[in-house]
């Protein structure tokens, strides 16, 4: 299927913009000496500015193309409140601005103020502001479209894109709270198993598994976990949908050797994934908490650092997965299987 350039898939280039433009601003001001909180306060309202400059105008942009073509999405969910928001971009985007600035600031006062951070070297500094602009410049784009696609602004089209509705569910909090108590039940576990807990002279309580020395172990299994459970969610789905699919549609899939290098068969696939998380994992944590002169985390602080880490990690471990269940080897495979057990 030829794809129509549609910023919601093809949002790369705008977020690489903004990748570029902020970390040049970090270099510019900020370098070598790293930054402190009220600096931050500062940093965030000038990155809220120059990512929503950047890609609003990326955005309006290409929907405008799309909507001369026709080739605007056919179906969307439609937002009453999407819909109430200005259409002019320089009025949505000083709304945009006023809730991303807010919310940007707000968030990096919070995790720095939760960790005990007043000041970031240069280095860490650089790791931090890359990751928040990504999600940053993720959210404004995906909102962005959002409120472009809406009905009194499109005309709709032949576009046969997937729009996805960017506003939280209250199912969504649900789901954080309960990956971020889970965390905190795992901890407990694993810490009594490695070496129990320790009272600290702050009156926090820090286990093993959560000191810089023992963070590998919880890497470990941490990515044995997840990559067990990423795994057999999308692979679970996606053999049920092959099996339901249009044969026509399942005939036009192609093989592409970035993806078809990833086994086949399901105990394999999971042996790589877990593998490669696990291993990705102890090193990441355990570069992360060094880098940020963290020597240890008390429960409540690493259930809310796994938490952020495992959903950063989550989508590009789900996406690369369903991808490989996308080629045309592993479409066969699947097919071949449910004609055996039918014959």
């Amino acid at each position: 299927m030829k794809t129509t350039n549609l910023p919601y898939i093809d949002n790369v280039k705008a977020i690489l913009i903004t990748i570029v433009v902020n970390i040049g601003v970090v270099f510019l001001f900020q370098w070598p000496g790293g930054i402190d909180r009220e600096g931050l306060i500062l940093d965030s309202v000038i990155c809220v500015f120059l990512t929503l400059c950047i890609d609003l105008w990326w955005v309006l942009r290409i929907m405008k193309k799309l909507r001369v073509e026709g080739k605007l999405p056919s179906q969307v969910p439609v937002s009453a409140f999407m819909q109430k928001l200005p259409k002019n971009p320089i009025a949505l985007g000083t709304l945009y601005f006023l809730f991303f600035g807010v919310l940007t600031v707000g968030l990096n006062l919070l995790i720095t103020g939760f960790f005990g951070i007043q000041q970031m070297r240069f280095k860490p500094w650089l790791i931090y502001k890359l990751i928040y602009t990504t999600l940053l410049s993720v959210k404004i784009v995906e909102y962005s479209i959002f409120r472009y696609v809406q009905p009194d602004w499109s005309t709709g089209g032949q576009g046969s894109q997937a729009v996805r509705n960017p506003i939280p569910r209250i199912g969504l909090f649900k789901e954080i709270y309960g990956s971020v108590t889970g965390n905190i039940a795992l901890n407990i576990i694993i810490g009594s198993i490695l070496g129990g807990a320790v009272l600290m002279a702050d009156g926090s309580v820090t286990i093993f598994p959560t000191t810089a020395s023992g963070i590998p172990v919880t890497g470990l299994i941490f990515g044995l976990i997840a990559g067990v459970l990423v795994t057999s969610g999308v692979v679970g789905a996606m053999d049920k949908s092959i099996k339901t699919a249009d044969p026509i549609l399942m005939e036009q899939a192609t093989n592409n050797r970035w993806y078809t290098w990833m086994p086949i068969r399901k105990i394999p696939l999971y042996l790589l994934v877990c593998s490669f998380v696990m291993i990705f994992s102890a090193i990441v944590l355990r570069a992360l908490m060094l880098l940020f002169d963290l020597p240890y985390m008390n429960f409540f602080q690493f259930s809310i650092f796994i938490t952020i880490y495992a959903t950063i990690i989550g989508k590009p471990l789900s996406s690369l997965l369903i991808r490989r269940c996308m080629q045309k080897d592993y479409i066969a495979y699947i097919v071949h299987k449910v004609q055996q057990k039918s014959a």
